[in-house]
């Protein structure tokens, strides 16, 4: 069957507010690149991947593109749900006859609400992993497998909404194939982290595990680690993740990674697997990954630098021992200090992101929680306004500590306030937020870290526009 997969296009405005949306992150839409490289492998349908997001494509626009096509895969996280639902609107009222699946982490969280709020435009949406879960719908659509059998995936009838029994979960991830192999050559420029996430372009980013067995509150991961995932850990073989980037690097060119995985450094002696590798190998790439603070020793970073690891991201969240206890982050304010620490003294470039206004938090929270990113050796202090996601522990949890302000799915921002704790003042906690990357990233002890790393006239134009951004107006 002939299918397009749709990462729909989300303003940056909407992601990061029109202040930072000129130095915001677009990134590949790895979870549809890994339905298409599987369904390629397969051989029994014809694929293509479709980034309306890179490209700026409309709804409209988007549509138009999927002539021809008998079925449109759409995969949204919840930031991005009602662009994606317009998409999908669009594409029906072209193409009646055309076959509509939803996915992607809001679907994941939401599966029953995006049935009961869109009666009849999605034939199946899809719970959990998409691999398999897809390649059983085109089976049902050409008439080789029944509706029941399609597993991971949901839809209505007679009003009701139908669960399906959870595809198994491949422990092997290896078997999804690369999606180096599938990804269009025109996106890859395209692609970019954020303004001070990146060194060289062009880049990409890989998964080299699903799941993650932390338990933070405000994040949707341990929800679907416990019931999508069972509670297991699934991780690429280094070969595959060595060969993934020789891919990028011989086919299209690419020069820096993003590794993607909510906790890449979960293992020590993988990321040392990994590093020898990558030295076997002889791969010279720069990469960046997501880490856990307290779950790191010198040589772990030592390895990591030597491999080409120029930067990592640290969930940090708050910088108040209380919040961090509140919302279940299993690290301690002295353990992120530790860390900033630690990659300071290696020189890798640490960014940590901090989230204000989170249930619980208050005006001495937020306060205290600015001064830490101040005191700490963090490089990229990353701030952004608490907005509350389904599928999450905390989501249940909202009115007991506050209210909702915000309540269209269109207005919602991490540069706007969505949700205010009880107790506090709306103009404080925007103003906060307005003042917190200039009030940080001006702070002299801030400034003369920048300055360690910048090492080329590509930095000084990074570094440039950050700052132009951080002294304008809110």
């Amino acid at each position: 069957m002939k299918t397009l997969l749709v990462n729909p296009y989300v303003p940056l405005e909407v992601v990061y507010g029109p202040k930072y949306a000129q130095i915001g992150a677009v990134m590949p839409p790895l979870g549809i690149l890994y339905i298409a490289s599987h369904l390629k492998k397969g051989g029994k349908h014809e694929v293509s991947v479709l980034d309306a997001n890179v490209l700026g494509l409309s709804p409209d626009e988007t549509a138009a593109r999927a002539e021809g096509f008998a079925c449109a895969g759409i995969s949204a996280t919840t930031l991005g749900y009602p662009y994606a639902v317009e998409t999908a609107r669009r594409i029906k009222a072209r193409f009646p006859s055309i076959k509509l699946l939803f996915g992607g982490p809001h679907a994941q969280a939401a599966h029953e609400e995006v049935l009961r709020e869109n009666p009849g435009l999605f034939d199946f949406v899809c719970y959990a992993e998409g691999e398999y879960a897809v390649e059983h719908a085109l089976e049902h659509f050409e008439g080789r497998l029944p509706k029941e059998a399609v597993l991971s995936m949901c839809y209505s009838e007679n009003g009701a909404m139908v669960k399906n029994q959870p595809a198994a979960i491949p422990e092997d991830l290896d078997v999804f194939g690369h999606p180096a192999e599938i990804v269009p050559a025109e996106y890859v420029p395209l692609y970019h982290e954020k303004i001070l996430a990146f060194k060289r372009l062009p880049m990409f980013s890989i998964f080299s595990s699903r799941g993650c067995p932390f338990c933070c509150t405000f994040c949707s991961t341990p929800n679907k680690f416990a019931k999508m995932y069972g509670g297991k850990l699934r991780r690429h073989s280094p070969a595959w993740i060595g060969e993934e980037m020789e891919l990028l690097a011989r086919r299209l060119g690419v020069r820096e990674v993003a590794f993607m995985d909510d906790t890449f450094n979960l293992s020590k002696q993988r990321v040392l697997d990994l590093g020898a590798e990558i030295a076997r190998r002889g791969i010279d790439m720069a990469w960046t990954c997501n880490f856990k603070a307290h779950i790191c020793d010198d040589e772990m970073l030592l390895v990591m630098k030597r491999a080409g690891c120029w930067g990592i991201m640290v969930g940090a969240e708050s910088g108040s021992d209380r919040v961090l206890k509140f919302i279940k982050k299993g690290v301690t304010a002295a353990q992120l200090y530790d860390l900033s620490v630690a990659a300071d003294k290696a020189g890798i470039f640490a960014r940590a992101s901090f989230i204000l206004g989170l249930p619980s938090d208050t005006p001495e929270s937020i306060e205290e929680t600015l001064a830490f990113a101040k005191k700490a050796r963090f490089h990229f202090p990353y701030f952004q306004l608490y907005i509350p996601l389904p599928g999450t522990e905390m989501f249940g949890q909202l009115e007991q500590h506050g209210r909702i302000i915000v309540k269209d799915p269109k207005q919602r921002s991490a540069s706007r306030v969505n949700y205010l704790p009880a107790g506090m003042d709306a103009d404080y906690l925007q103003g906060k937020f307005d003042r917190c990357h200039k009030d940080t990233f001006l702070h002299p002890a801030m400034v003369i870290r920048h300055l360690k790393f910048i090492r080329s006239v590509g930095d000084v134009r990074r570094y440039w526009t950050g700052l132009r951004m951080m002294l304008s107006g809110s």
